[in-house]
């Protein structure tokens, strides 16, 4: 999460959606401080702001999450910046890598696991993620898509005039171009089950090639009441850690920077 007392705005980072490069943006070039953790959502902010803070102008980016999926896929095939055997990171050392990304980051690793593999044995639940948790609260939301040019937008709309244009941070590396070369036929129907609900919520589409998609009614009633369980397991049982983050992290870096 990034704050800005002089444009007076608040970037909410939600993983794996370009939040390093845009957090490391706006803390160069808009005076932009780290304020919680990296990944801090709303109700944190608004349970620590001043009335003045309240009425900044706040924003977040969202991203298709059969992206997000394969991008997880592939920074753990990968073993991204040694991130998931460092124990440093691990959640019970105060970190961020928990155990069950830990499990699938093994199951991966241990069996030379395909994403096909890997999709059916840890995607069952109708897909959702922190953008339910935020969305609704901003106003501006950049379509990861659209990154270049929503970026400057939400900086137009913040009261900035002239915004520098993004650089490319934190890039995944490994990952393929085409979704369906990870989306293959044999997983089509689980992807939509439980891609649907989300992608109807946030209005994404399906490839094309597939056509025409019926969304099961199951799918939708599952994934509006784990959303409500959601919701209040965050905003009322969930533990967060106080840690800075690690070194060469971009986060870490500003909040380093910082103190």
């Amino acid at each position: 999460m990034i704050i800005s007392h002089k444009y007076k705005f608040l970037f909410i980072g939600l993983p794996f959606s370009a939040s390093s490069a845009i957090s490391k943006e706006l803390h160069l070039e808009y005076d932009g401080e780290p304020y919680l953790r990296k990944h801090s959502l709303y109700h944190e902010f608004k349970n620590l702001a001043t009335k003045s803070e309240l009425n900044y102008f706040v924003f977040a980016v969202l991203r298709n999450p059969m992206e997000i999926a394969v991008t997880v896929y592939e920074k753990m095939k990968k073993n991204a910046k040694g991130n998931f055997t460092n124990p440093e990171l691990f959640s019970e050392n105060g970190g961020y890598i928990t155990k069950k990304q830990r499990k699938k980051f093994n199951f991966i690793n241990d069996n030379n696991s395909s994403f096909q593999q890997y999709f059916i044995k840890f995607h069952q639940n109708p897909y959702d993620n922190l953008s339910s948790l935020t969305i609704d609260n901003c106003d501006f939301v950049i379509k990861y898509e659209t990154i270049a040019e929503d970026y400057l937008l939400a900086l137009k709309k913040a009261g900035i005039s002239n915004p520098k244009l993004l650089p490319v941070a934190n890039k995944t590396l490994g990952k393929k171009n085409d979704m369906l070369a990870y989306y293959t036929d044999d997983i089509k129907e689980v992807s939509i089950a439980v891609f649907g609900p989300f992608m109807q919520k946030y209005n994404y589409s399906f490839p094309v090639l597939w056509g025409e998609v019926e969304i099961p009614l199951k799918s939708k009633l599952e994934f509006l009441i784990l959303g409500v369980l959601r919701k209040l397991n965050q905003k009322y049982f969930k533990k967060y850690s106080n840690k800075i983050k690690s070194k060469e992290t971009i986060y870490g870096d500003m909040q380093r920077d910082k103190n």
